[in-house]
């Protein structure tokens, strides 16, 4: 009886580690709308995102023509590069965000202000904001 009980603590200790090694699976999707509320919910899970180095999550997030022209092994490579300026960029518009910065529109365009003479830039695309820069 004793080896049928270790055999079955096995298997659930390889299947825990399986499922571990397999990560959460597909980001979940953008929040819908154009409202303030899911500018600033799209740019806090991006600098989440980039923070935590979950480069599926973050891609997912940006801008069709950022989407197009990245991946989530290019966004890691890129953030890597960019040494402590890209973490201090996502740091001050999650900080931004979480005090309650205006979300400035033009247009389909929106920018939350995170600095003097910077902002996280967001676009409407397909019935949501999506991140276009962090300035």
């Amino acid at each position: 009886m004793r080896s049928s009980s270790s055999s079955r603590a096995a298997a659930a200790l390889a299947c825990a580690v399986a499922l571990a090694c397999a990560g959460a699976g597909r980001p979940r999707p953008p929040p819908a709308g154009l409202d303030d509320g899911a500018a600033r919910e799209v740019l806090a899970r991006f600098c989440r995102a980039v923070e935590a180095s979950r480069w599926g999550e973050a891609e997912a997030l940006l801008s069709a023509r950022w989407r197009a022209a990245y991946t989530p092994a290019r966004l890691a490579a890129d953030r890597a590069g960019a040494g402590p300026a890209a973490g201090e960029a996502a740091a001050r518009a999650l900080a931004a965000v979480a005090a309650g910065a205006p979300v400035v529109r033009a247009g389909p365009r929106a920018s939350v202000p995170v600095g003097p003479d910077r902002a996280a830039v967001l676009v409407a695309e397909g019935g949501g904001w999506r991140v276009d820069a962090l300035e």
